[in-house]
C-alpha cells in the first residue's frame, strides 16, 4: 500500500527515536500527587535513559533539557526522592570508580499502589542475580552470570547456598567471585547439603579457630619463658699455623 501524503510529510521525525512511558502514570500523575514539572524531569531522566543509556543527569544537565535552572531541576529531584518517585543510586566500576545513576522502582512500585517509604526486613531474597548485584554495588557482567548459572547447573549448589555463600562474602568484605567459588567448593568438600548441616558446620568452624587461637596463644606464652640456649664459642684460630687451615678448612 502506497503511504499516504501525511505520512510522507512526517516521515523525518517518525523514523526517530521514542521515549516509552507507562499510561498509568501519565493518566494518574495528579492523583498520585505528581506536578507537571516533575513529570517533565521524570520524562527528561525517561529519555536519556531509553534513548541515550544514559542512567544520571547533572543538575544542570536537566535544567538546561527542562528550561529551568540547576537549583530549580535539584530541587524537583529532591521532592521526587522525598516523596518516594526516585532514589539516587551508588555503584563502583572494575576500576573502583564511583558513580551515581536514578532508580526508577519507587516509581513502578507507587504505580501498584503499594507504599515505597515501607522498608520490610531485609530478605535474602530469591532473585540470585539482583541480589547480588545488589551486594556488589554494580551490574554484574555476563561472564559472572554465567559462572552463577554454572554453580547452579554445572555445580549443582542450591540457590539458597549461593545466597549464604554471598552472605560468609558480604561478612567477609570479601567482593570476589573466587572468594564465593572457594566457599561453596569447601561446603561441597565436606558434604554440606542441608542448611541444618551447615549451621552445624559453621559451629565446628569457630570452634577450630577459637581452639587455634588459644593455642597460639600458649605457645607464644610458652616461648616468653624459656630463654634462649646459648650458642656456643667460635674457636679462635692462632694464625701461626695458618697453612695449616688453609689444607684442612673444617678443622
Amino acid at each position: 500500500m502506497k503511504p499516504s501524503e501525511r505520512e510522507l510529510a512526517n516521515a523525518d521525525f517518525l523514523s526517530g527515536s521514542f521515549v516509552t512511558i507507562p499510561y498509568l502514570w501519565l493518566s494518574r500523575y495528579c492523583e498520585l500527587g505528581l506536578s507537571p514539572s516533575e513529570c517533565i524531569v521524570l520524562l527528561q531522566i525517561f529519555a536519556a535513559i531509553q534513548v541515550e543509556k544514559r542512567d544520571f543527569l547533572t543538575p544542570q544537565e536537566l535544567g538546561e533539557r527542562c528550561a529551568m535552572t540547576s537549583a530549580e531541576a535539584a530541587s524537583h529531584i529532591e521532592r521526587l526522592v522525598h516523596k518516594g518517585f526516585l532514589t539516587i543510586g551508588e555503584r563502583m566500576d572494575d576500576q573502583g570508580t564511583h558513580s551515581n545513576y536514578f532508580d526508577l522502582k519507587p516509581l513502578w512500585t507507587r504505580l501498584r499502589g503499594r507504599d515505597p517509604h515501607h522498608t520490610p526486613v531485609r530478605e535474602w531474597r530469591k532473585d540470585t542475580v539482583t541480589l547480588f548485584e545488589e551486594e556488589f554495588g554494580r551490574p554484574l557482567s555476563g561472564i559472572e552470570c554465567e559462572q552463577i548459572r554454572q554453580w547452579m547447573e554445572r555445580d549443582g549448589h542450591p540457590e539458597w547456598l549461593i545466597v549464604e555463600a554471598l552472605r560468609e562474602a558480604v561478612l567477609a568484605n570479601k567482593y570476589s567471585f573466587k572468594y564465593i567459588d572457594r566457599v561453596l567448593y569447601d561446603w561441597y568438600r565436606n558434604r554440606v547439603r542441608t542448611k541444618a548441616e551447615l549451621e552445624a558446620y559453621r559451629q565446628s568452624y569457630r570452634e577450630r579457630n577459637k581452639a587455634r587461637d588459644q593455642a597460639a596463644a600458649t605457645s607464644t606464652t610458652n616461648k616468653s619463658h624459656t630463654s634462649a640456649p646459648k650458642s656456643a664459642s667460635k674457636p679462635v684460630r692462632d694464625e701461626r699455623y695458618s697453612a695449616f687451615y688453609q689444607l684442612f678448612p673444617d678443622s
